[in-house]
């Protein structure tokens, strides 16, 4: 509709044109209507381009099919079966490496276990062959204690065990937690004694975890002042 309302208005100004040059010039009017059609039909043919001449609005656009190719297509969403089985596949896999976990765990548990028998072991040899020198003569009974003593404090590193030493005169309420016990207290003598170590009876071992934290095996046994 507008491309005729355009070749209208244009064939309205050409026909004007060549009426207004013909008065000038005393044409006939077969002349200049003539001239006019000419003038019509040129600018016609000069502008007669769909794209860009008095394109109607109103009509959808044609996309041509080089355009269509260009838009963006969606990706393929993966179906709910393939979904499942990718679930299924994973919860297999995390499955398998739980139980290698658990596995490797249940032989460094083993492997320690057979190692703290395997020294205990070593410990009941050295008692018995100490007491059958004793008893024939040939170690005194100083040399055997000592002798026990290396054994024992040899199996104890061995393990990854540590003495924990507490002081006479410590305030019990500085020690660590779970480090001693008390086997016995007493009134203390002065007031500046209350609430300290008296005695050591035996030091305590410990191990350390991997954040360096204590963890007492053995406590301490002490005797203290009461507060």
């Amino acid at each position: 509709m507008v491309r005729w309302l355009a070749s209208l208005l244009f064939g309205a100004i050409g026909l004007g044109l060549s009426g207004l040059l013909g008065t000038e010039l005393g044409l006939s009017s077969g002349v200049w209507i003539s001239l006019g059609l000419v003038l019509w039909w040129a600018a016609g043919y000069f502008f007669n381009d769909t794209y860009q001449f008095a394109e109607d609005v109103s009509e959808p656009a044609t996309i041509s099919p080089r355009q269509d190719d260009s838009r963006p297509t969606n990706p393929t969403v993966p179906d709910d079966q393939s979904l499942r089985a990718a679930v299924v596949e994973l919860t297999k896999q995390l499955k398998s490496k739980e139980a290698l976990i658990d596995n490797l765990q249940t032989k460094l548990t083993e492997r320690e276990f057979r190692r703290s028998l395997s020294r205990l072991a070593s410990v009941n040899e050295t008692l018995s062959f100490t007491l059958k020198l004793i008893q024939e003569g040939k170690l005194t009974h100083a040399d055997a204690v000592e002798q026990l003593r290396q054994e024992i404090e040899s199996a104890v590193g061995d393990l990854g065990l540590e003495h924990h030493s507490i002081q006479v005169g410590a305030t019990i309420a500085s020690l660590p937690a779970g480090s001693f016990v008390i086997l016995r207290s007493e009134s203390a003598p002065s007031p500046e004694l209350a609430g300290t170590v008296k005695e050591v009876v035996s030091s305590g071992l410990f191990a350390k975890d991997e954040d360096d934290r204590l963890h007492f095996i053995s406590p301490s046994k002490i005797h203290a002042y009461k507060l």
